[in-house]
């Protein structure tokens, strides 16, 4: 099989069997049910598959790898898998893990190592198991009752209740569990991973995405190349990349020995020649590998973070228009489409009710001119029928122009949100940027990159040294030896490279990580909303109480229109004895309708405009909920900003594992004597203190 094409490795020197290669054999390899005789390569090292127990009745199906560069023997249990033959037995056994029932594939199993220990006896037997899943469950229960075998599990289910001894410490068994796996941390919070015997460690792979539930899970992706990574972001876009996420290269383990360093600190070694070229050569080909993926996922961070900058304008343009949008459509009325500009349908539409008001003003004067005139002259004298209407003409045309003005305060108000409020919106930050987020974030990725070239040269310098110090021992040695050979002084000669002063720069920003966007968010839109409803409310209830008192005073002028021609056309004797002899009731009727269809036109078109008005009050609250997504991708594209904390998290990772790893250095360099050793153990000292200061800071670049 092809090398798995997963994150840069350390110490891939160590041949033995170790934990790496037993959770890549467990994650991933035996969900491929490897066939008998195939050859797997896992970190360089080949594994041949020896025994196949494939479609068990019980649902079990394991494999027996032999290390063909230790000549170890292991057992790999598979974990659940569904779509097998007998997969529904799986799904039966992880439920009956549960309870206090021992399944029987368990039993299975037990007899499936009794049986290949037995089988190898003679070339040592089985030295170690492992399994992902339900796998790692049954590894659990074999590790149990065989405490001579090494067990090593990812993410393991369960055993079934009264199985492990709470007495026992079964040092045996080693169980990973991954950052984000669900079920390992479900476990834990249900405090049921006391049923897991062994020690516990977490390692820091996977991607915290409902998605990548499986993945988490097993460790691994299953991609027909072997590829272990997961693309981030869209090709041709800034930020695009990948994140690695094969288990197996987030277990820390010790340079010189390949033992996990979880538990402390390795055995302590001898420090000569060979094993600080170990070190120089692990800082090189290993340390710095894993460093420079620190440096390209960070690097796609700082793209997305330009990215957004450079799309500044482009993102306030569009969280404009969509507040326009919004606006616009909020009561869904014709009549007020266009508002958020001066020139809009609603003022022309006031323009238009003051044509019909005049159009009726005309119709009533024609009125009143007929009622005046022979034969009315008899009724008027009798009735007084003049119909007095001018003042109130004069006083609805005021109030449509007052109208008019407040409706141009509202468009008015509503540009200066688009031009002066929405722009409030990305203002902020510690140093009131004008794009508090992305200013904030360029800002800090500054230093984070500066201090970044800072850690890499004081790594590299640190791997000179090292070098240096091997070399000379060496040299010295020699020299020594072939001084007492030929009895001639040789003169010291020892060239090593210097230390600088490497001291990263402290950053003032992310001090709440990730979170300032949603305290940017919730600041700004705070104070959004309140700036917005005091600039909005007073005109839009003012608009409100102006049609109102536009339809009160159009009632009174309708009443008094149809008031008095009432009483001219009423059946009193002179009204009957006009209307015998005259067409006067019906030229007074025509007039009448004349005058009241523009006023009844307007009525209506006012009463649209006061019902829009007040759902404009009522539905402002609902636009501010529905643009409130708008504003949060604007402030930072959603998807761009979840990725920024994706790539922190994967960084981090390393930058976790890498401090584990330096400490273990600290740990071995401290313990010797020489003065030249001493140096190292303080440069290395130094070098993990600058990594935790350059941590912390990558750390703030999380939702977390």
């Amino acid at each position: 099989m092809e090398t798995l094409k997963g994150s840069p490795n350390i110490n891939t020197n160590i041949a033995a069997n170790n934990d790496k290669d037993l959770v890549e054999l467990a994650g991933l390899h035996a969900y491929t049910y490897p066939l008998l005789e195939s050859v797997i390569q896992v970190n360089d090292n080949d594994y041949t598959v020896i025994d196949t127990h494939y479609e068990d009745p019980t649902g079990l199906d394991s494999m027996t790898v032999f290390n063909m560069e230790t000549e170890e023997i292991s057992i790999i249990y598979v974990g659940t898998d569904a779509s097998g033959k007998y997969g529904k037995q799986d799904i039966l056994t992880d439920a009956q893990l549960l309870s206090d029932l021992t399944p029987a594939q368990l039993d299975a199993a037990r007899n499936y190592y009794t049986e290949m220990n037995q089988k190898y006896k003679n070339v040592g037997g089985v030295q170690s198991i492992a399994g992902n899943s339900l796998g790692g469950g049954l590894v659990g229960a074999v590790a149990v009752d065989n405490p001579e075998v090494n067990a090593v599990t990812l993410n393991p289910a369960l055993l079934p209740e009264g199985m492990v001894d709470p007495n026992q410490t079964y040092g045996n068994i080693t169980n990973y569990f991954s950052s984000y796996d669900v079920l390992t941390q479900t476990l834990i919070a249900l405090n049921l991973h006391d049923r897991i015997p062994g020690k516990q460690y977490e390692i820091f792979n996977g991607i915290p995405e409902f998605s990548k539930l499986a993945t988490n899970h097993t460790g691994y992706l299953r991609n027909e190349d072997g590829s272990q990574f997961y693309v981030i972001g869209e090709v041709g876009k800034p930020g695009y990349g990948r994140i690695y996420i094969d288990a197996d290269s987030h277990i820390v383990s010790s340079i010189w020995t390949g033992v996990p360093l979880y538990g402390g600190h390795s055995e302590r070694i001898e420090i000569n020649k060979e094993n600080l070229d170990i070190l120089a050569s692990s800082l090189q080909n290993n340390v710095m590998e894993r460093l420079n993926l620190v440096h390209e996922y960070l690097g796609n961070s700082v793209a997305i973070v330009e990215d957004e900058s450079n799309r500044f304008n482009e993102r306030l343009n569009g969280l404009q228009i969509t507040f326009e949008h919004l606006f616009e459509n909020i009561i869904s009325d014709p009549l007020f489409l266009g508002i958020t500009t001066l020139s809009n349908r609603l003022t022309a539409e006031i323009d238009y009710l003051i044509s019909l008001l005049n159009i009726a003003e005309s119709h009533s004067k024609s009125l009143n001119y007929l009622l005046n005139s022979p034969p009315a002259e008899l009724l008027e004298h009798i009735f007084n029928t003049n119909v007095s209407v001018e003042s109130l003409f004069a006083e609805l045309r005021n109030q449509l122009y007052d109208l008019k003005e407040d409706i141009h305060n509202i468009s008015r108000s509503i540009i200066n949100i688009m031009s002066d409020k929405i722009p409030e919106l990305f203002r902020g930050g510690k140093d009131a940027w004008y794009d508090a987020v992305v200013g904030e974030l360029n800002a800090h990725y500054g230093i984070v990159n500066s201090n970044r070239d800072i850690l890499l040269s004081h790594i590299r310098e640190f791997k000179k040294q090292v070098q240096d110090v091997a070399t000379n021992f060496q040299m010295r040695d020699q020299a020594l030896g072939q001084s007492i050979k030929s009895k001639f002084t040789h003169s010291d000669s020892i060239s090593v490279q210097g230390t600088s002063n490497y001291k990263l720069e402290d950053s003032p920003y992310l001090e709440w990580k990730m979170r300032i966007k949603e305290i940017q968010l919730d600041t700004s839109y705070t104070s959004f909303t309140l700036s917005t409803q005091a600039l909005l409310y007073p005109l839009l209830e003012k608009g409100q109480l102006l049609t109102f008192a536009v339809e009160s005073t159009l009632e009174i002028l309708s009443s008094s229109i149809k008031g008095a021609t009432h009483l001219a056309l009423s059946n009193t004797i002179p009204g009957k004895l006009l209307s015998l002899f005259t067409d006067f009731d019906d030229k007074v009727r025509t007039s009448v309708a004349n005058t009241l269809k523009p006023l009844d036109e307007l009525a209506a078109t006012i009463e649209g405009v006061r019902k829009g008005l007040g759902r404009l009050i009522n539905e402002y609250p609902t636009l501010l909920n529905n643009f409130r997504p708008y504003v949060e991708s604007a402030i930072f594209n959603n998807s761009g900003y979840f990725n920024v904390h994706l790539y922190n998290l994967a960084s981090i990772a390393i930058l976790r594992e890498m401090q584990m790893l330096f400490d273990d250095v600290v740990y071995q360099l401290g313990s010797n004597k020489a003065e030249a050793i001493k140096v190292l153990c303080e440069v290395s000292m130094k070098l993990t203190e600058n990594m935790g200061i350059f941590y912390e800071q990558v750390n703030r670049g999380t939702i977390n």
